[in-house]
């Protein structure tokens, strides 16, 4: 498969109706390994604030969870999305999971999403946001930023959703603010521009362009 027919598959995967705009990225590098399973020099990954737990121990006792998280699978199974991992990650206050699928076809893996689930007040889980491979990309730069002036910053605050989330297909509300994200296709480069916010106040703010190599041998299993 040549570099611009994934872009074109990946292109194809987004718009048949997933969920998100540009609904995923090439993971050469493997994202959701580096991103989330990975420790970082000072042993903290991007969702060291998230506790980590089986799929088995959040359906057996939540099963407006469990209704919930089958309904939103289903087009991204359609689409040929399975599970990445068997476990879920739950924010401190236990209103926010997530969960980790991938896309694989003739043996690779073409992307990961990270679907978000919260917990109204009524104690019913809905489905917040599925956010790509691209936008994990994203996010993961703006943490490194945040690591270079505040090292003992909570990122869990600033650049995951909060439990409740307005109607919004470029961002999200956070706990402190808003991440606003847009990803842009291309046949020579994709860019994702990530904009956090504290309050009103823009504090970070930055077009990435993703790294992603798109070479058949680079590509994990």
């Amino acid at each position: 498969m040549t570099d611009l027919t994934r872009r074109r598959f990946i292109k194809n995967v987004s718009f048949a109706g997933a969920a998100t705009l540009a609904c995923g990225s090439i993971t050469a590098q493997n994202t959701f390994t580096s991103f989330l399973d990975l420790e970082t020099e000072k042993g903290e990954n991007l969702l060291s604030k998230f506790s980590k737990s089986s799929f088995s121990n959040n359906f057996l006792f939540d099963k407006s969870l469990l209704s919930c998280y089958n309904k939103t699978i289903v087009n991204w199974q359609k689409i040929g999305y399975e599970s990445a991992s068997d476990y879920c990650y739950t924010s401190p206050d236990g209103r926010l999971k997530m969960f980790s699928m991938h896309l694989i076809k003739n043996s690779q893996k073409l992307d990961n999403v990270l679907l978000c689930f919260g917990k109204n007040e009524n104690g019913e889980w809905r489905t917040i946001r599925s956010l790509s491979g691209f936008e994990l990309e994203a996010i993961s730069q703006a943490k490194t930023e945040f690591k270079k002036y505040n090292a003992n910053i909570d990122l869990s605050q600033y650049l995951f959703p909060s439990s409740i989330q307005p109607v919004n297909p470029f961002g999200y509300i956070t706990p402190r603010g808003s991440v606003e994200l847009k990803t842009i296709l291309s046949e020579k480069e994709t860019i994702t521009k990530i904009v956090v916010k504290e309050g009103n106040n823009k504090i970070f703010e930055k077009n990435i362009i993703s790294e992603h190599t798109l070479s058949v041998d680079s590509i994990l299993a």
